[in-house]
């Protein structure tokens, strides 16, 4: 399944896979992220499909919003993690 931490919405149509394919989530790791340097982003800062500064949007909001919307799933699971 395809996932873009930099896109809320391809974080929902992930979520809503998962959820559809699996009766529970037993871990979630979050470990993806992005690092963008000054030299990278001279002209304009770097921003995600929704307008949040990139690094802050992906690995931050992007990660909060996969974890909140897959929340349910993992507690089906008693050893979720």
């Amino acid at each position: 399944m395809i996932l873009d931490l930099a896109d809320l919405k391809s974080i929902q149509k992930f979520a809503i896979m998962v959820v559809n394919k699996y009766s529970r989530v037993d871990i979630l790791i979050n470990n993806a992220g992005v690092a963008i340097n000054g030299d990278e982003a001279k002209t304009e800062q770097a921003t995600t499909t929704d307008g949040f500064e990139i690094h802050f949007g992906t690995n931050y909001l992007g990660h909060f919003h996969l974890t909140n919307l897959l929340s349910d799933h993992l507690k089906k699971s008693t050893s979720s993690r």
